[in-house]
């Protein structure tokens, strides 16, 4: 059953779950009642080094799999040998919740960068949500989350060219990390990550962070990718974040022309 099954350690440890809480409640799961029961039925796991698949293609191993620390991200490779990535995943984010309802799929997980995870077996599942509803429209909606960023990143790599597309992915990584409490301005991510996410080639990637320096948006320093002007970045990608609904945006500014309908916007998702 792979690297999860084989290294089962014990109960979730508080600060261990500070993440995941805070994404459960930006998903509207805020009741006490419903965290205690949830949280103990993860059992946590042994860290998974950078480079190592947490979910393995085809597998259907009866669990899913939360990240509670590092980044990853779930890829297919493709008949040139090259990896699509579909999406980032960072601390609080199901891998496979997918797989509680369809099984066997043909994409993977893999750590960006050495990841603690923890499981928790499907038939808890199950019984949780059965007894706590409220749960099980969080849950429901994080995996509505997941299927419109699917969306965006299609729109985004078939429809805007290269500089464009490359702010609109950073913006959308710092608006996720700042919903976990983030505050970092740099994106956890290498060029060859965006690249494969953007469906660009590494030298394409690598030329148009060079010219996103340049333009003072992103720091000069190669080794990271550190957002330096905001207001730049957000403007060059036309970044309407509304499609991370928003209690994802609770901390994110949107930019002028999205601003005025965002009230309407959360009027209509609480109806």
């Amino acid at each position: 059953m792979g690297v999860v099954m084989r290294r089962l350690m014990g109960p979730l440890a508080p600060d261990e779950a500070n993440a995941l809480v805070r994404k459960l409640k930006n998903l509207g799961m805020d009741g006490e009642e419903e965290l205690q029961a949830f949280l103990p039925r993860i059992k946590v796991k042994k860290r998974a080094s950078r480079g190592e698949d947490i979910v393995r293609v085809g597998s259907s191993p009866g669990f899913s799999t939360v990240l509670l620390t590092g980044v990853a991200c779930r890829y297919k490779m493709i008949e040139s040998g090259r990896r699509q990535i579909f999406t980032f995943q960072y601390a609080g984010d199901f891998c496979d919740f997918h797989r509680y309802v369809l099984s066997e799929l043909n994409d993977a997980v893999v750590a960006l960068t050495d990841c603690s995870i923890g499981v928790i077996l499907h038939e808890d599942i199950a019984r949780i949500t059965a007894r706590y509803p409220k749960l099980g429209v969080a849950l429901w909606r994080d995996t509505l989350l997941e299927a419109s960023i699917f969306r965006e990143r299609l729109m985004n790599v078939g429809q805007r060219p290269a500089l464009p597309r490359i702010a609109h992915l950073i913006c959308e990584q710092m608006a996720r990390l700042e919903a976990i409490g983030s505050t970092s301005a740099i994106i956890p991510l290498t060029q060859v990550d965006l690249a494969d996410a953007a469906s660009l080639s590494v030298v394409h990637m690598n030329r148009t962070i060079q010219d996103l320096r340049e333009l003072g948006i992103l720091s000069k320093n190669n080794r990271t990718i550190e957002v330096v002007d905001r207001d730049r970045l957000v403007n060059i990608a036309k970044f309407d974040g509304r499609y991370l609904k928003p209690q994802v945006l609770s901390q994110w500014r949107l930019p002028s022309w999205t601003r005025g309908s965002l009230p309407v916007l959360i009027a209509t998702l609480a109806i």
